[in-house]
């Protein structure tokens, strides 16, 4: 799924800022004869450089304005460029120290690029003014919403007493965000990830618990107060809510008023749960696996490519499984990744049609069985979702020792 994601989704430099101070501007002519002109005098001027960052609501009108003054300062003649999405904004004012223009509608949090520099006529003849450079960040005013009611009562913190030892949550992340290109366009992803742990210890004061994830063993606590879902805001302030109801709780961090991120914690039982479906494997040459204590990882996303003029030029879908067992005594996992919605119906598991699309065997009992497939396929479920799923499969695993294995079965999940 990573290697497919990374092709749509390239993280970009962030936008380089740089704060300029008020500076003099001062120009001197030299005198001439009666009959040969003098050359135009600007003198005593000074300006107001523009911060490095301001924000404003989509649909609010922008007013920037380098206040010149002094003797001159009427004939100095300024160029201005506004864009947003690499596209120039209409706005008033070119050529003197003042423009205006409204706030584009924007879909989430956004940002425009505002520059100036003197006309090259005055540039040759006024010394002191350094080019400007200006980011606009533009509010969503109409940003995606979980509403309260959904995710239960906003409190200060977490009421660890739910979270009592030995009971079984599953706990799913959402993310979306958006990436910005060096060439203006920008990619949506959707991400959705879903784990089950076991609470093994609560401390109310510290709002942190002690944890036994499934398929992550060096995971043993979380700290609720510091947000578990670990976004950077690339532009904006960060903060983070709490949402509480009986037995289950939201962490929801946002950058401004946009939402970003939302955890949620559901308890599944007050016991500790090993079986969430189940796994049945027929090999070639080792023994059959048939269990119900299967746990799983299941991860989903959606990337979405826009071009700098704001159109969709690709869709693209992933989906990762981890089915976590035992197999004789040991560690076992079976790993699907696969460029298709958890119920894609069909998934091709050749590697000459899709090098991403595979099924991989961590086995700790038998190490040769650790490979992926070459070929093969995997049938989902119509009706699946991320946290319930069907599926048969069959491929074959080889590698450069000489395995040759021929793998078929099925399995279910019921995370929810």
């Amino acid at each position: 799924m990573q290697s497919k994601i990374e092709k749509h989704v390239m993280l970009t430099k962030k936008l380089a800022l740089s704060a300029v101070i008020a500076l003099s501007l001062s120009a001197c002519g030299s005198g001439g004869s009666d009959d040969a002109p003098s050359a135009p005098r600007v003198q005593n001027i000074t300006y107001e450089a523009l911060p490095a960052m301001l924000t404003f609501n989509e649909g609010e009108t922008v007013r920037l304005s380098l206040n010149t003054k002094g003797e001159g300062a009427s004939g100095l003649k300024f160029n201005w460029t506004v864009k947003y999405l690499n596209q120039d904004v209409t706005f008033t004012g070119q050529g003197s120290d003042t423009i205006s223009f409204k706030a584009p509608n924007v879909d989430m949090h956004s940002t425009m690029q505002v520059s100036v520099k003197l006309d090259e006529a005055n540039s040759t003849k006024t010394f002191g003014f350094h080019d400007q450079h200006l980011s606009l960040s533009i509010k969503d005013l109409n940003p995606p919403t979980t509403p309260a009611h959904e995710l239960g009562e906003e409190v200060s913190e977490i009421d660890t007493s739910v979270l009592t030892t030995g009971s079984t949550w599953t706990e799913t992340h959402k993310q979306n965000s958006r990436i910005d290109q060096v060439d203006s366009s920008y990619n949506l992803v959707d991400s959705t990830l879903i784990r089950s742990f076991i609470v093994e210890s609560a401390d109310q004061n510290k709002q942190v618990v002690g944890t036994n994830y499934c398929g992550f063993p060096d995971l043993n606590s979380m700290e609720l107060n510091a947000s578990v879902l670990s976004i950077k805001c690339s532009s904006g302030t960060s903060s983070t809510q709490y949402f509480q109801k009986e037995n289950s709780f939201s962490i929801v961090q946002k950058c401004d008023e946009t939402i970003v991120g939302v955890s949620t914690f559901e308890k599944k039982s007050n016991e500790a749960i090993a079986s969430f479906g189940s796994l049945n494997m027929q090999f070639k040459n080792f023994a059959d696996l048939q269990t119900k204590e299967v746990c799983a990882v299941v991860a989903t996303s959606k990337v979405t490519a826009h071009s700098a003029d704001n159109q969709e030029v690709a869709k693209e879908e992933a989906t990762a499984i981890r089915l976590v067992t035992q197999q004789e005594g040991n560690d076992f996992e079976l790993h699907f990744a696969f460029n298709e919605a958890p119920n894609g119906f069909f998934v091709s598991l050749n590697s000459f049609f899709d090098e991403n699309n595979k099924a991989t065997i961590i086995s700790g009992s038998y190490p040769e069985l650790n490979a992926s497939s070459q070929s093969g396929s995997l049938d989902l479920d119509a009706k699946n979702s991320i946290s319930n799923m069907k599926g048969t499969f069959n491929f074959v695993l080889k590698n450069d020792a000489g395995l040759n294995e021929a793998v078929e079965g099925d399995f279910e999940l019921v995370l929810e």
